[in-house]
């Protein structure tokens, strides 16, 4: 799996591609762990899932991780450009009763 951060105000812009799963998830935990250690001020975390084509319970175990640091940070989750496997592995597993799933990167910036 591919991914990139990028820093924007309060927001934690993560775009992955490939396959977040039992392989990939370490890696990915480590560095989101490092940018939220470093970063106090993030409050949300905006994840452009476009090029994403698989999770797995280990990739959806690091997404509520982070999921439940926001919480205590005041801030959100939001999920960009799901696709439809993709977006149905989130729902089916209850994101959508603690994140938001948007169309657009800067949608989700000028909401926040």
């Amino acid at each position: 799996m591919q991914y990139h951060f990028q820093l924007e105000g309060q927001s934690l812009i993560a775009t992955l591609r490939g396959e977040l799963d039992l392989h990939t998830s370490p890696r990915f935990k480590e560095e989101l762990t490092r940018l939220f250690e470093t970063h106090s001020n993030v409050t949300h975390l905006i994840m452009d899932v476009k090029g994403l084509s698989f999770v797995d319970s280990s990739g959806l175990g690091v997404i509520l991780g982070r999921y439940r640091e926001l919480q205590e940070r005041g801030g959100r989750l939001f999920f960009v450009q799901a696709n439809p496997q993709v977006k149905r592995i989130l729902q089916m597993s209850g994101f959508q009763k603690i994140a938001e799933f948007s169309n657009s990167t800067s949608d989700v910036l000028e909401r926040i």
